[in-house]
């Protein structure tokens, strides 16, 4: 007996307009008037994924403060859910984010570097 197999393979869809910037960051998000502790796991010029088992539902809009280094300054930042995951996370869109945090994450993005980082990579 002889089977046939066509296989194809498909490219990917990832539509993302930025490259994603692997690493750990802690980041604090408020729901109904508190604050929940939560690690971020990678961010890009448009965006960030925060891990979470209860994420919001897709197109809420969420207050974040994001911290890049082991110091105590936080970056503001607003963005909208358009991922969701039960028990995974939440992938968000930066609708409003810190001039000094953009700055970050394009020095990480090797878009242009800070005059001061502030920590060093």
């Amino acid at each position: 007996m002889k089977i046939e197999v066509e296989v194809k393979i498909v490219p990917s869809q990832d539509t993302r307009r930025n490259p994603r910037i692997e690493l750990i960051n802690e980041v604090t998000y408020e729901v109904n008037h508190s604050e929940i502790r939560a690690a971020a796991t990678d961010l890009s010029q448009g965006g960030i994924f925060v891990q979470t088992m209860d994420p919001l539902s897709v197109g809420e809009v969420v207050n974040l403060l994001i911290r890049f280094t082991s110091d105590q300054k936080s970056y503001q930042a607003v963005g909208v859910v358009r991922h969701s995951l039960k028990w995974v996370g939440m992938g968000l869109e930066f609708t409003r984010l810190h001039p000094d945090a953009r700055k970050l994450i394009d020095y990480l993005a090797g878009v242009r570097a800070p005059a001061n980082p502030g920590y060093s990579v």
